[in-house]
């Protein structure tokens, strides 16, 4: 599917269905016969959602990024309560109890496969709305655990449901706004679920030490409903294939036709065969996709070996308290949120900039320039925070070194987003649960050998090996991206 106008297949699947095409003959999008939908009135239609007002839009792109927001949340949120859980569920293994904290991970990692692409089928609010209620539920039950098995099981329910949004929310940015002005939608979209990774261990901190590890997940879910009761009257629906479908059944009912415009549901092995696979098959031959999650999926799992391991690092390498250490996380938040707002800005502006001089059309590669500036800055951070950490010096130097990762992470996050969105257009959201998988299961593994690392080779040696290896994947990839892009997506329709 060609990025430039990704539309236009959505448009020549509708023209096959209402000519009584056979759908196995429409295209690289046929599944998308699977659904009754017209076409816009003309360029300006105002139920397409890039037409759509400014605030209409941004207020549905603040409020997936509520709920994308619970899920880093619940994710970092228990990290200062680990002894505590250690204590109470009487786990004296330090993998294992790493473990009731990376699992969340791995259900993040497979929920996607499932979820992401059933918004493609039934629209973006329903699958949003359904799984975090699935992870609300979920995560309640977590604080009622009464054994280590109760909880690995409950923490892997609740990431499967909360895994969705991020996902979703891809597709959501790809359905409102065009490529040139989707870097400043990206900014508001990511705010909040940069501010959850922060806020989350400083609460949890507070949690732990006043009340009990289990109001940790109690409040989680408190917040979560709150913001699903919001959702229900703020969240509207912005795929567009969905969107066509719901207006040609008005206008149906409108003119009086008694014709049934509706398909009969897709069966399961349909579902199966042309949705639920479509990410793992992306992943499997496309090599795009292959590149950008790996280089993605291990910053992300850096990034969880810096999170989980930080308490540590100020509890009893430099003395303090764990409610003082915990504020270094604010440090991060700063970074990530610095590195998001000025990779989004300056991405609109090189966007626009490179596409005025290919004769007004876009590309993919327009996102690179960005993206190499996060992979410099990305083990330049881990540089200077892991001898700055090494060397014992004063703790603002170690908060800046994590500062400057997280602003280099979150240039590479943004990119990646916006990269497969240009690309894959329509099916963003499938692409992005591809790549969500890698990225969620680098999450997962890497606080398992983290501590081991900083044990064996200190915060200085452990943090630069994993700096050069940063190195090694996203210079040559961004490299290869560039010369080989252009062919690569018209080998990989």
């Amino acid at each position: 599917m060609a990025y430039e106008d990704p539309e236009k297949d959505t448009i020549a699947a509708s023209e096959c269905i209402r000519q009584g095409t056979d759908s196995s003959k429409s295209g690289d999008d046929d599944d998308l016969n699977l659904v009754r939908h017209g076409t816009w009135d003309g360029d300006e239609d105002p139920a397409n959602p890039q037409n759509w007002p400014s605030s209409k839009k941004n207020s549905v792109v603040f409020m997936v990024s509520f709920l994308a927001s619970i899920s880093p949340l619940a994710s970092t949120m228990t990290a200062p309560a680990l002894p505590a859980i250690a204590k109470d569920l009487n786990i004296s293994s330090t993998p294992e109890l790493q473990f009731t904290l990376s699992i969340y991970v791995l259900g993040y990692a497979i929920g996607p496969l499932f979820l992401a692409p059933l918004s493609e089928i039934y629209g973006r609010v329903w699958v949003s709305q359904l799984s975090n209620l699935w992870f609300m539920i979920f995560n309640l039950l977590c604080g009622f655990a009464t054994s280590t098995p109760q909880l690995l099981v409950f923490r892997f329910l609740a990431g499967l449901g909360s895994s969705t949004t991020l996902s979703v929310g891809a597709g959501v940015l790809g359905d409102c706004y065009h490529p040139g002005n989707m870097g400043s939608a990206a900014a508001l979209y990511s705010v909040l679920p940069i501010i959850g990774p922060v806020v989350g261990p400083i609460v949890g901190g507070f949690v732990t030490q006043n009340t009990t590890w289990r109001w940790i997940f109690w409040a989680i879910s408190i917040w979560d409903a709150m913001i699903q009761i919001i959702a229900c009257f703020v969240l509207q629906e912005t795929y567009k294939p969905i969107i066509l479908r719901q207006k040609n059944k008005q206008l149906q009912k409108a003119s009086g036709s008694e014709h049934d415009v509706s398909q009969n549901p897709p069966s399961i092995y349909v579902l199966l065969r042309r949705f639920v696979g479509r990410p793992l098959h992306l992943l499997g031959t496309q090599s795009l996709v292959q590149a950008l999650a790996l280089y993605l999926g291990f910053l992300n799992g850096v990034c969880y070996i810096v999170e989980t391991t930080f308490p540590t690092l100020w509890t009893k390498r430099y003395g303090q308290l764990a409610s003082i250490g915990s504020l270094h996380y604010i440090a991060l938040g700063i970074g990530a949120i610095v590195g998001a707002q000025v990779c989004s800005s300056a991405n609109d502006h090189i966007y626009r900039a490179l596409s005025a001089r290919n004769g007004g059309k876009g590309s993919p590669d327009f996102r690179l320039p960005t993206m190499l500036l996060g992979a410099i800055l990305a083990p330049i951070g881990l540089f200077w925070y892991g001898w700055s950490a090494e060397k014992r010096l004063h703790w603002i130097m170690p908060d800046i070194g994590g500062a400057i990762y997280y602003a280099g992470f979150m240039m590479g996050l943004i990119n990646v987003h916006m990269y497969v969105i240009d690309t894959y257009g329509i099916n963003s959201a499938s692409a992005m649960a591809a790549v969500s998988l890698v990225q969620s299961l680098f999450g997962a593994m890497f606080p398992l050998f983290g501590a081991n690392l900083y044990t064996a080779l200190g915060y200085g040696w452990g943090n630069s090996v994993m700096g050069f290896i940063s190195i090694g994947l996203g210079l040559p990839a961004l490299a290869l991206l560039w010369v080989f892009g252009a062919r690569l997506r018209k080998e990989n329709k």
